[in-house]
């Protein structure tokens, strides 16, 4: 594990002081907590136009921000961001996903 050190001026010194107090938390931990929160969430945008763009892959977010692929595809979804593919591959997964669908439908129709 990495360390990092920053300086903060007086007041927002105060200020961590205060919420931890608050917290009953060591200022340190707060601080830590604060900073991973915003920072997952600020780089999770940056990441997601990223992936839009095609620079990145959906597993690379997945390392980086330690997220489960659910997470990502409702931020995915939430953002409104476009899956990065060409209008070929999707016409060709689309005709995978219907012949999955009737496949599907004719075992439970021969079940029945």
């Amino acid at each position: 594990m990495s360390q990092i050190n920053i300086r903060v001026n007086e007041q927002t010194d105060r200020l961590f002081q205060y919420l931890a107090e608050k917290r009953k938390i060591p200022k340190a931990v707060l601080v830590k907590e604060m900073l991973l929160e915003n920072l997952k969430e600020k780089v999770l945008l940056k990441l997601l136009k990223e992936y839009e763009e095609g620079q990145i892959g959906l597993k690379t977010i997945a390392n980086l921000l330690e997220m489960s692929p659910d997470e990502i595809f409702h931020q995915i979804v939430s953002n409104d961001i476009e899956c990065p593919i060409t209008p070929e591959i999707d016409d060709y997964t689309k005709k995978i996903a219907d012949n999955i669908i009737q496949r599907l439908e004719l075992d439970k129709n021969f079940k029945k």
